[in-house]
């Protein structure tokens, strides 16, 4: 004898009461193994895969991708036998009876109080911490009372919103924005609204830096670990940030306050199938660059396997975007910072080109470097030296070992 069995979306931590449905992975009808993963789903602390409890069979989806599943409600069905359903019972009796109903929910979603959590997307959540603004007191005018972008701008002080009237046509086409280009998007805005950005380039003579990994290689092939140039560009960062400790920082809301981090918490572009993420390597300052390639390379599989857990998406303190992996012959960017971080760097492919060296050309190795800072906190003088500082040691790497 079989029983249906609602699933509903856990508790995720860290006061997450809401996650966007970003893909279902199994599809209703199919079978379910327990602890076989279901659906991904994204909050504003992480991307996360979220397990069957129970084996079955999946008969329905509560929201499609792109919807945003509330905590403890619905999420998805499965049918499961008798002495499965009844284990899940005695367990639901130990939830929480304070909850509040579907109804109210929205009631007071609608009319904001002290002591209840408004709706919104995981983006919009976020963007209203990073902005110092208590949503919760936020009169939300989207669906069911959930508050918008829109409502956070209009209750920034002296701040305008704009409303643009986009032309369409016919034959256009319409997809849904979502999931992680949509996080993507809104900290993209963000960080322009409150960071003042300008950018410095630099070209470096990589001759040496190709040396120095092709030994690096060699060892690297006996291990079964590949070697990049990435490991040698953080181990670089680290070091650049001992000289000039104020480019890893951040400043605080109403600017009274500069943060100097001691921790080197390097952010790294990664390009996935679900989009654009940066997991942190963390405490890179403390690391050999031995330890550095071996760990950069746990996080870089485990970004692209799914399997990064949310303390490993959070607390970095500045970034580095490599556009050179992807192909073409692109030269320079100008990447923007992950706020409130105050520096980012974006490195081109390593490509032979002519330069003068001795007041002749030659043909070498080189690597374009492309600068992000945050002017109110990074100068030019101190942007330029930093700059320096740090294709110096690409240009003459010992220093990195």
């Amino acid at each position: 004898m079989s029983k249906i069995h609602t699933v509903t979306l856990p508790d995720i931590g860290e006061g997450v009461v809401e996650g966007e449905v970003i893909e279902w992975l199994k599809e209703v009808g199919e079978d379910l193994k327990q602890d076989e993963a279901v659906v991904i789903v994204m909050t504003d602390k992480a991307t996360v895969e979220l397990p069957a409890p129970y084996p079955g069979k999946l008969t329905k989806h509560y929201y499609a991708a792109g919807e945003v599943a509330i905590k403890d409600k619905p999420l998805y069905d499965i049918e499961t036998e008798e002495i499965v359903a009844k284990k899940k019972v005695r367990e639901q009796k130990k939830i929480d009876k304070t909850q509040l109903p579907e109804k109210e929910v929205k009631k007071t979603a609608i009319t904001p109080c002290a002591n209840h959590k408004s709706l919104a997307t995981p983006p919009t959540r976020k963007l209203a911490k990073d902005l110092g603004i208590n949503i919760n007191e936020i009169a939300g005018t989207g669906n069911d009372g959930r508050v918008t972008v829109e409502d956070l701008k209009k209750s920034i002080p002296h701040t305008k919103a704009q409303h643009v009237e986009i032309p369409r046509f016919p034959d256009d086409e319409v997809k849904k924005f979502s999931g992680i280009p949509h996080l993507m998007a809104e900290s993209m805005l963000l960080s322009k609204s409150n960071a003042p950005h300008f950018s410095y380039f630099e070209q470096v003579d990589a001759t040496r830096l190709i040396q120095l990994r092709q030994r690096f290689k060699r060892e690297g092939i006996k291990e079964g670990i590949p070697i990049t140039y990435m490991p040698f560009i953080i181990r670089a960062l680290s070091l650049s940030i001992n000289k000039y400790p104020h480019v890893n920082s951040a400043l605080n809301n109403d600017m009274s306050e500069l943060i100097i981090h001691n921790q080197h918490n390097i952010g790294i572009a990664i390009t996935t199938d679900l989009g654009l993420i940066v997991p942190v390597l963390r405490a890179v300052q403390d690391m050999s660059i031995e330890e550095i390639i071996r760990n950069y390379e746990l996080l870089k599989n485990d970004a692209l396997q799914r399997k990064l857990k949310s303390k490993d998406m959070k607390g970095s303190t500045i970034t580095i975007s490599n556009f050179g992996v992807l192909g073409g012959g692109g030269m320079w960017a100008t990447p923007i910072i992950n706020y409130p971080e105050v520096a980012i760097l974006a490195i081109g492919r390593i490509q032979k080109r002519p330069v003068v060296r001795n007041g002749e050309i030659a043909v070498r190795d080189t690597l374009n470097l492309s600068w992000s800072f945050d002017h109110r906190v990074i100068d030019g003088d101190t942007a330029a030296n930093f700059s320096h500082y740090f294709a110096s040691l690409l240009q003459n790497p010992a220093a990195l070992l």
